[in-house]
């Protein structure tokens, strides 16, 4: 065998061990490809059982939901119409307070608009402001602030409120936070009185209007503080 034989037989045998390297990561890859391909699947699989358990699980709860409300709506018929009933019955003692009242304003001349504006106002179907705060100075019986009335509502409204000094001796002029107070509420010609220790609350009814009012200690020194909201049906 000379040089150029086994030159040739050499390269022969390098290009088989080639083509067998070739061969071989060729088969690696279409295998790595093969289990990803079936691993892949199966996770698509699963996701979409996963989705369809999910859909199952939101179309059961929005039914349950909508059966609630079904239920909520025929019970609360159900009170409504056995609370009728019971009221209009002569026999049944239900609902007889307001019955009394109702035939005693009724009788006092009362208008029956004036009755029905103030029911709706204590129903749920109104609409109410913000609470809204304000500082009123309070008066003594040594000492009349400047600024002792607040307005509320335009005006419509006027708010005073009366303390006791704790302190009579040194001529202190301010309020005693923890003694009575009296607050009185000027509104459509009425003069209301309330008397007591804080917090004091206060619910004025006039047409289809209402404000809350709630009488606070503040931290201004010789105040309290005015909490109001405004409700209308």
């Amino acid at each position: 065998m000379d040089y150029y034989q086994a030159q040739n037989k050499y390269r022969q045998k390098q290009l088989r061990f080639v083509l067998n390297l070739s061969v071989k990561l060729l088969v690696v890859i279409l295998t790595f490809f093969i289990g990803w391909w079936f691993g892949n699947g199966d996770k698509l699989i699963l996701i979409q059982e996963n989705e369809k358990i999910i859909n199952d699980f939101n179309n059961k709860k929005v039914e349950l939901d909508r059966k609630l409300t079904d239920t909520r709506l025929k019970l609360k018929e159900a009170n409504l119409a056995l609370n009728t009933q019971n009221i209009s019955n002569h026999n049944s003692d239900f609902g007889r307070d307001a019955k009394n009242i109702l035939a005693s304003s009724l009788a006092n001349g009362v208008k029956e608009k004036d009755i029905i504006d103030n029911l709706r106002l204590l129903g749920k179907n109104k609409i109410c402001n913000n609470f809204q705060y304000k500082e009123l100075a309070v008066s003594t019986q040594s000492f009349i602030p400047p600024e002792n009335t607040l307005l509320l509502l335009s005006g419509s409204l006027k708010v005073k409120v009366e303390g006791n000094i704790s302190d009579t001796i040194n001529k202190n002029p301010y309020f005693d936070p923890s003694k009575t107070l009296r607050v009185i509420f000027i509104y459509l010609g009425n003069n209301d009185i309330i008397e007591g220790d804080l917090p004091l609350s206060k619910n004025i009814m006039a047409g289809k209007f209402s404000v809350n009012i709630k009488i606070l200690e503040s931290k201004v020194r010789g105040a309290v503080l005015v909490r109001y909201q405004s409700c209308k049906v």
